[in-house]
């Protein structure tokens, strides 16, 4: 009843090492949570940090656990499960199959040739008129429908979202496009507006400045469809901001 653990033996090391990464995938997450609530300035974006803190450490726990049980396991196995025993190989008997006899050869018939008439040639050229047909002409396809709605209007260049524009239509996973770089440039960020309460809720931070490009993807799969309000912040070293650049979007 306890063959089941033999495969801990077995396969003990793959255990450890694949234990191992995911103990220092934990581990890293826990390092980058700490450093964003120690640079984060807004409580909202703490208290996420401090979830994914708590979060980690209890992934990192329950690793360490499983460790200590595969040694255990790995341990006490080979003293309560005994090996299993040999199993005879069966000596296959080879038979050699028996010699096939050709058959006889038959006598090849002799074709007789048979005499064709020969083809007279006749010009027909002369009674026919070659018709020639007429392509008709190819529709060219509709265009496609743009759904990345009008060009953002905001008061700042170098805190400015380029694409999606207002009123587009966005699914899935959506890159913004932009500039972010601002002088004494700290970060920027992405938010969006709760129709419900009215307050700006966090989404991701960004520590590189970016004068011209991709600023981030967003993953707006998180959200019900429905219209809601997005908007660019750039931070500068001093905790400042100018203002910032607000898009609406619908989100099917």
């Amino acid at each position: 009843m306890l063959e089941f653990l033999r495969p801990i033996i077995d396969f003990a090391t793959w255990l450890y090492i694949g234990l191992g990464l995911l103990g220092l995938f934990f581990l890293r997450i826990m390092w980058l949570a700490r450093k964003d609530r120690t640079r984060s300035i807004f409580t909202l974006e703490r208290e996420n940090a401090s979830v994914r803190l708590t979060r980690a450490f209890a992934g990192f726990m329950i690793v360490l656990a499983g460790i200590l049980g595969v040694y255990y396991l790995s341990v006490v196995t080979p003293a309560i499960v005994p090996p299993p025993p040999d199993t005879p190989t069966p000596t296959p008997i080879l038979a050699l199959p028996p010699t096939p006899t050709p058959p006889p050869l038959l006598p090849t018939p002799t074709q007789t040739p048979t005499v064709l008439p020969t083809p007279t040639l006749v010009n027909a050229l002369g009674g026919f008129e070659t018709e020639s047909s007429t392509p008709e002409p190819v529709q060219p396809a509709p265009p496609p429908v743009s759904s990345n709605g009008q060009a953002p209007s905001c008061a700042n260049s170098a805190a400015r979202i380029t694409q999606p524009g207002n009123n587009a239509q966005v699914a899935g996973m959506v890159q913004i496009m932009g500039s972010a770089a601002i002088d004494n440039f700290q970060y920027y960020k992405f938010e969006f507006r709760d129709p419900s309460t009215g307050e700006w809720i966090f989404i991701s931070r960004f520590d590189n400045m970016v004068p011209s490009g991709v600023l981030g993807p967003w993953n707006s799969d998180t959200l019900t469809p429905g219209e809601y309000d997005f908007r660019l912040v750039v931070v500068d070293n001093t905790g400042n901001f100018p203002e910032p650049c607000v898009i609406r979007v619908r989100v099917q």
